[in-house]
């Protein structure tokens, strides 16, 4: 079995796809239906309009500098905004602002959006393991030494809240 992160790769153009073709051959599976190794447990799904964390173009990634579950609402309302998912570091996870399943990091998702906005977020090396493929990284931390502003493309040293209630203030609703 393999498993690839579809945005680690950058889609294969029209002409490498004619170069290099493999070959489609049939397999036959009988054999694996006779003894039933595995069964169908269930199906869940999420209860918003914002993207998958794992293949979010745009993730929007609270730390433990948001100070609180009613925090992670500005971050929410930015995430809608934007058509970004939220994820979130293991501190934020572990003091119970945010629920598990937004986990980034060695222990959690492996991301690697386009964007990623990183608001009161350290950057301890278990969490940058799991971001440190995004395209573009933008760090806003009050802290001009924390380590995720030497893996960030842009930083912003300042209150996240009021860099959050400038962005949420700038940018038009989503239509």
């Amino acid at each position: 079995m393999m498993s690839i992160r579809s945005t680690s790769f950058s889609p294969a153009t029209e002409s490498m796809s004619e170069t290099k073709v493999a070959p489609i051959t049939q397999v036959d599976l009988s054999f694996l239906t006779s003894s039933r190794k595995s069964s169908w447990v269930n199906l869940t799904s999420q209860d918003t309009e914002r993207p998958d964390l794992a293949n979010a173009r745009v993730v929007v990634t609270g730390g433990r500098g948001l100070k609180s579950a009613e925090n992670f609402k500005l971050l929410e309302q930015l995430a809608e905004k934007l058509g970004a998912a939220v994820g979130a570091t293991r501190a934020a996870v572990d003091a119970g602002y945010v629920p598990n399943e937004l986990q980034v990091g060695q222990t959690g998702k492996i991301v690697a959006p386009e964007l990623y906005i990183a608001f009161g977020v350290s950057g301890a090396i278990q969490h940058l393991a799991g971001m440190r493929d995004s395209k573009y990284i933008v760090a806003v931390n009050k802290d001009a030494d924390a380590p995720i502003f030497q893996v960030a493309d842009y930083g912003i040293v300042g209150d996240l809240f009021q860099v959050l209630e400038e962005l949420l203030e700038k940018i038009p609703d989503k239509k």
